[in-house]
């Protein structure tokens, strides 16, 4: 597998993938990314600011996911528990990943663990001290991924983009 930058060559494939996982949170119950979110723009501005990038297996991408290191506001609140860091969105010591999905052709062939783990190389690489990431609370392939990936549970946060759907997430981090 490869894991590169997103390049605006790979947009249309990129919301492709996303589809897929829209439709697999539907097929779940789960009501993220049901409002259409996210949108075109935002892969867009993404890819712009460097922070999307995709995996590859034969050639052809088959996941994608933004990681950052501007801090999350989201995560400036945790309820239930605690972040193994102690830092916030304005002084951040972690990356964070979002908006994490394989397609519908490139499942059970690693390529989101291997996703994770190169999040976890460009964390290092960044000097930040943890990776975070945060998933609904139904959504039970993700938080199996997580946990199997080393990522600890930390608490419950709220998005601020729910589009009219469940606003809680289940916080995990991992220490890098």
């Amino acid at each position: 597998m490869q894991f590169r930058r997103t390049c605006a060559c790979d947009i249309d494939r990129i919301m492709s993938i996303l589809a897929d996982g829209r439709a697999s949170l539907a097929a779940l119950g789960i009501d993220q990314w049901q409002g259409g979110y996210p949108h075109r723009a935002v892969i867009e501005d993404d890819t712009a600011r460097g922070d999307s990038y995709v995996v590859e297996a034969d050639d052809r991408i088959v996941a994608t996911a933004m990681i950052g290191f501007s801090g999350e506001r989201d995560y400036d609140r945790i309820e239930e528990g605690s972040w193994l860091t102690s830092c916030t969105s304005e002084r951040p010591c972690y990356g964070v990943v979002h908006r994490v999905a394989v397609a519908s052709d490139g499942k059970n062939r690693g390529a989101a663990t291997f996703l994770l783990a190169r999040a976890e190389e460009l964390a290092r690489a960044n000097g930040s001290a943890s990776v975070r990431i945060d998933t609904h609370p139904g959504n039970a392939p993700m938080r199996k991924l997580l946990a199997k990936a080393g990522y600890e549970q930390c608490g419950i946060i709220y998005i601020a983009h729910a589009e009219g759907g469940t606003p809680e997430r289940i916080a995990y981090e991992r220490l890098v």
